[in-house]
């Protein structure tokens, strides 16, 4: 006979497995039926079933996610992107949530909205994720809206209809998803695309699923979905010229020498509020997004703008040292000198990705042309003692081989 505790946990059984084949055809039914067949699946492992007759895996990828696996990614978030507390606090409560809640709907696993100024580390946060979850970075799949701001854009994305160029390709999110279904998928600076692609963005956020032109459908319910915005510290303002006539311009509207960490959190997010509600007219994006999940990276201040270029200097004489068997020491004055132009504002306002073009060009580049010149064999050792820059820009070291 069946127990209480035995009806209890069919029914559970049966709510999970309504929730995740909502939308399936009879003609899926049948199949997923034939399948348990064929494969001697038994009633407990019907979500197994679901996942094998979607993906063709056996194995979910999120199974693989313990414990361990969280903790490795935490201290890969913190040592990897710095100054970001805030933001990496809320990514790492998206993430347990994802590990933790058994997906019984076709709704994707996570939804995450970064904001902030560039080079702050939102990138570099979703192929972190992305490496750490699913064990490979390619398995961040990056959209870049901005080459989708035309009126067919999202044929670009889901395929173009029957008889029309290049319905036989099928469509690039689509593709990619179908592809590798457990994955990050990056859609970068989402306020350029066109607005015809927001009902495309509703129906995954809603019901984790796209049907392409050719009739396949995808899920995104095994998927994390990024979204990143500038929304909130660059907008569009008109202002006149020298001459009286009207012009739009970008302004950045949050200055990070008079607002604070918070205060940048408050007016960021709501700047974001006002665009979905106001300038798109979609608060329906917005909700299924959901507020808790608007993530907003702070610009890089000076305190951290030292730790970070002390990171990248490590890592490209770490890459020297193991390409070239070539040790390099920076002395104190070159570093000195690299650390007042990392504090410029022409930099900061480029964020880590600022600090980097600075570290490549003021240090790494004139290091190689010096090992270079010199002949510099496998086994020596070169201290850089200052960088030295003349009338005409050039840079060149004060260095000497050991």
């Amino acid at each position: 006979p069946i127990t209480n505790e035995d009806q209890a946990r069919l029914i559970k059984l049966q709510k999970r497995f309504v929730g995740m084949t909502d939308g399936f055809t009879y003609t899926d039914l049948v199949g997923m039926r034939t399948l348990c067949k064929n494969e001697h699946y038994r009633l407990s492992q019907l979500p197994n079933v679901v996942e094998f007759y979607r993906y063709g895996v056996r194995e979910n990828k999120w199974t693989q996610v313990g414990r361990s696996t969280v903790e490795a990614l935490n201290k890969d978030l913190k040592s990897s992107i710095l100054g970001q507390d805030l933001a990496l606090a809320k990514v790492m409560d998206v993430v347990k949530r994802s590990v933790v809640q058994k997906n019984g709907s076709n709704r994707p696993k996570g939804v995450l909205f970064f904001a902030g100024p560039t080079g702050t580390g939102k990138t570099e946060t979703a192929k972190v994720l992305a490496r750490n979850i699913f064990g490979d970075e390619s398995c961040c799949i990056r959209f870049d809206m901005s080459e989708y701001r035309q009126d067919q854009s999202d044929q670009k994305l889901l395929g173009a209809p029957p008889g029309y160029v290049g319905y036989e390709a099928g469509g690039q999110l689509t593709n990619a998803v179908k592809e590798n279904p457990f994955a990050i998928i990056l859609f970068d600076e989402i306020e350029k695309a066109h607005h015809s692609i927001l009902d495309k963005f509703l129906q995954i956020l809603d019901d984790g699923r796209l049907t392409d032109g050719q009739g396949n459908t995808v899920y995104f319910s095994e998927a994390i979905i990024i979204f990143t915005s500038n929304k909130g510290i660059i907008e569009q303002v008109e202002e006149a010229d020298e001459f009286g006539i009207p012009r739009i311009r970008n302004k950045q509207v949050v200055d990070p020498s008079v607002d604070s960490t918070e205060q940048v959190q408050e007016k960021v997010i709501e700047s974001i509020k006002n665009y979905f509600k106001f300038t798109l007219s979609r608060p329906e994006l917005l909700n299924r997004i959901g507020e808790n999940n608007i993530v907003v990276y702070d610009f890089i201040r000076p305190e951290v703008a030292e730790g970070i270029l002390q990171k990248q200097i490590r890592e490209h004489m770490e890459s020297i040292k193991s390409d070239l068997a070539v040790t390099v020491t920076i002395e104190n004055t070159a570093f000195e000198g690299l650390r007042e132009m990392a504090l410029e504002n022409s930099v900061l306002e480029n964020g880590g990705r600022g600090i980097r073009n600075l570290v490549e060009s003021m240090l790494y580049t004139p290091l190689t042309r010096y090992i270079y010149d010199n002949n510099v064999q496998a086994g020596d050792s070169v201290s850089v003692h200052a960088i030295l820059r003349d009338t005409a820009g050039a840079v060149t070291l004060s260095a000497e081989v050991l």
